[in-house]
């Protein structure tokens, strides 16, 4: 069991408000994953990775994350069932410049698919299945793909049970897999898009109580781009 949180912001006046809205969110999801977290926010600069062993609440004050600006921020907090707690195990995962995946779940081929990966050069930095999945997609997008086909592509290759969100400089993503039994909930406004394991994690959002509240159908991708 883990915890995926994203917020996408359409609205350009709410970007220096990111971290303090961020923030709460990634702390919501501290009892489903109390191992280790990890975020990536996305400004003007690029994408900026923070990852480590601790609670959210005290990884996001040692690095000030309620003070971060930007368009977009991707959280994760883990619940080890596989592969070492390190900060190199924990999530977003991110094998191109502008790329993060989190991921609840686990794929029950990945073995094979790190296999198939490391003959074509692509080599995984650690023995979690999620990693798999973040360099299986910066494949696809590197050959061409766009990212929503990248992410039908993980509904052909991978087996398992999982929800993804996978972000780039310009797009927010998610996806579940056909049995769709990990938890999932996005909200949109026409300020922002925000996605949460639980719905407790987006209920401190501004407008919240207005927001289209959807649970995402399986195998069906929902992506945003700026």
């Amino acid at each position: 069991m883990c915890g995926i949180v994203g917020l996408h912001l359409k609205n350009p006046a709410l970007e220096p408000e990111l971290g303090r809205l961020f923030v709460p969110m990634l702390e919501a999801m501290t009892s489903r994953g109390p191992d280790s977290a990890g975020l990536a926010t996305y400004d003007a600069e690029g994408m900026h990775v923070i990852k480590d062993v601790g609670l959210p609440r005290d990884i996001c004050a040692a690095h000030d994350i309620a003070a971060r600006s930007g368009h977009q921020a991707v959280g994760h907090t883990r619940m080890a069932t596989e592969s070492a707690v390190t900060s190199d195990h924990a999530h977003p995962f991110t094998p191109l410049a502008d790329l993060a995946l989190v991921h609840n779940g686990s794929f029950s081929n990945h073995a094979s698919i790190r296999r198939t990966l490391a003959r074509q050069g692509i080599a995984c930095t650690t023995d979690n299945d999620s990693e798999v999945a973040a360099r299986f997609i910066a494949r696809e997008l590197t050959e061409g793909a766009d990212l929503e086909d990248a992410m039908r592509s993980v509904l052909k290759e991978f087996d398992g049970f999982f929800t993804l969100l996978v972000t780039s400089g310009t797009q927010f993503a998610v996806l579940r897999d056909s049995f769709a039994c990990k938890p999932a909930v996005i909200a949109e406004t026409a300020d922002y898009v925000a996605m949460a394991s639980e719905y407790h994690a987006l209920a401190e959002l501004p407008g919240i109580g207005d927001a289209r509240i959807v649970e995402p159908e399986p195998e069906r991708v929902y992506a945003w781009s700026r």
